[in-house]
């Protein structure tokens, strides 16, 4: 579980706790945090690791697997959460700041999938990517975060066609999920008047649907929108 500290990777972990499964948590900085998923992992009578990397290098996504198998015996399921964002328009992104999006949010996933299917094959397991409604609709001010999903989207479906039978990859797409504290009064009312429900969703929504993948056998190659309708309304054009 990437970026099982905080947010949506909290929730999706506790989440599948609950399922009964093992957790192993992975942070880059986050350790407090970390600790204190863990222990609240453990009232769920499950195993936990927490384990340090930092996946914008790619060898230490190929450790961070190890170190699961190693910590808890087995790998049945990856859930790619961790993930960077940012508001930039096009003329002021640099080629590092270009680099540092596109090696968290794409590259990260394609190479802890690459290092974790032949272990993931021998389980018939899962990997679930966390994507979000912007690798499907253009947002001025997101180009690095926007293509940075948008090519995960497409990773998740290419690696299901390469990797079946034996092993599933799906996503989910969260819409607005848990503002920021500081998010500005006037621009979450202007966020919600476009949501169909009328309201935020919760880190919760989005676990539901990640343990719903990981327990029917009979998806891959989906991406599960959860975003309040957001994206009913909006062409999408790919």
């Amino acid at each position: 579980m990437t970026g099982g500290a905080i947010r949506v990777g909290r929730a999706i972990a506790l989440e599948l706790a609950a399922a009964g499964a093992d957790v192993a948590i992975h942070y880059h900085q986050s350790e407090a945090p970390a600790r204190e998923v863990e222990a609240a992992l453990r009232g769920h009578g499950v195993r936990t690791a927490v384990v340090r990397a930092d996946l914008r290098q790619p060898r230490e996504t190929a450790k961070l697997v190890a170190a699961t198998k190693e910590a808890l015996g087995r790998l049945d399921v990856l859930v790619c959460s961790a993930a960077g964002f940012g508001r930039q328009p096009v003329a002021e992104i640099t080629a590092e700041d270009w680099r540092a999006m596109m090696a968290l949010n794409l590259d990260a996933p394609f190479f802890l999938a690459q290092a974790a299917a032949p272990e993931l094959a021998r389980r018939a397991g899962v990997i679930v990517n966390i994507l979000d409604v912007a690798a499907f609709h253009a947002w001025k001010g997101y180009a690095a975060y926007g293509a940075s999903k948008a090519g995960l989207a497409m990773l998740t479906r290419i690696m299901a066609l390469e990797l079946a039978p034996r092993v599933r990859v799906a996503g989910v797409a969260p819409g607005t999920v848990q503002f920021p504290e500081d998010y500005d009064p006037a621009a979450r009312a202007a966020v919600l008047s476009r949501v169909p429900l009328g309201r935020e969703g919760r880190p919760e929504d989005v676990a539901r649907a990640v343990r719903f993948i990981v327990e029917n056998d009979y998806i891959t190659g989906s991406v599960i929108a959860v975003d309040g309708g957001r994206g009913a309304g909006v062409r999408e054009l790919l």
